[in-house]
């Protein structure tokens, strides 16, 4: 039987370091917009908000209309880039499907890019210039990180080839000579997905399919980081079947409080460094 990764310590830790940064970088302020409805954004804009309650950061929302045009909004992104009070600019997703997402993550100034989603921070990893990551990836490096796992010549398989989390995952975990498999909806439609997750030794899956990942897949003795979350009737559950994997498992992730709890930390974190950055 494998041990539940301690994620709480993670978070308490981090979470005071944080109000003590705050404290001595004060004041220190968060924009974050949303576009017409999306309850899915709403959930991660409300922990925003009780975040930077928690640690003392001034949080301004701003929830545009869905019948704004992209170029509109680009123009309020680039209102809040040149406003001096405003640190850190957050545009949370999902977007009407006509824009353009690159666009819009492209329009909010590397500087104030808290999320590590403009084309500047993403190519900025490749030459291991770490200024500003997804703070869902730094979530995972720290779990990793927090076991005291040495990844030279580890065989880790990534499930997910999003842009803003298993690419920039994948190219981090190469960076420390880990040999990483990054798995896709081409993978699973070959059937080729358990193949590569029994040989992992670190499975990590970003999807949001609720039990998408079967314990019987996993390698005995492999560490399972899942960074999925979506909702099983009432429940909140993470990709991975988490009772059938923790028997094989030696270290599993859990799903709630889990990774989420510790991406929206390290969210704050990046907004601290482009406060310290443009100081």
């Amino acid at each position: 039987m494998g041990k539940v990764i301690n994620i709480e310590k993670i978070t308490k830790q981090l979470k005071r370091d944080l109000i003590a940064e705050s404290e001595a970088l004060s004041p220190v302020s968060l924009a974050s917009l949303q576009i017409g409805q999306a309850p899915d954004a709403e959930i991660y804009i409300k922990n925003q908000k009780r975040v930077a309650k928690e640690i003392g950061i001034d949080f301004s929302f701003y929830k545009l209309s869905d019948k704004i045009r992209q170029k509109e909004a680009i123009k309020v992104i680039e209102k809040l880039n040149q406003d001096n009070n405003v640190d850190g600019v957050i545009v949370n997703k999902p977007f009407p499907s006509d824009w353009e997402t690159k666009e819009i993550f492209s329009a909010i100034s590397p500087g104030k890019d808290i999320e590590g989603v403009s084309s500047y921070n993403l190519g900025r990893m490749f030459y291991n210039d770490l200024t500003f990551v997804s703070p869902t990836v730094l979530a995972v490096l720290a779990t990793i990180e927090s076991l005291g796992i040495d990844l030279y010549g580890k065989d880790i398989t990534v499930v997910g080839f999003s842009t803003l989390i298993g690419k920039p995952l994948t190219l981090l975990l190469g960076q420390k000579f880990a040999t990483v498999t990054i798995t896709h909806i081409a993978t699973y439609q070959k059937q080729r997905l358990p193949f590569y997750i029994k040989n992992a030794d670190l499975l990590i899956s970003a999807v949001g399919k609720p039990h998408f990942i079967k314990g019987e897949w996993i390698k005995k003795g492999a560490i399972v980081i899942d960074v999925g979350v979506s909702k099983k009737g009432s429940k909140v559950v993470g990709d991975i079947e988490f009772e059938q994997a923790i028997k094989k498992a030696s270290f599993i992730s859990p799903v709630p409080a889990g990774i989420g709890k510790l991406t929206s930390l390290f969210l704050f974190k990046n907004l601290l460094k482009a406060k310290k950055l443009c100081n």
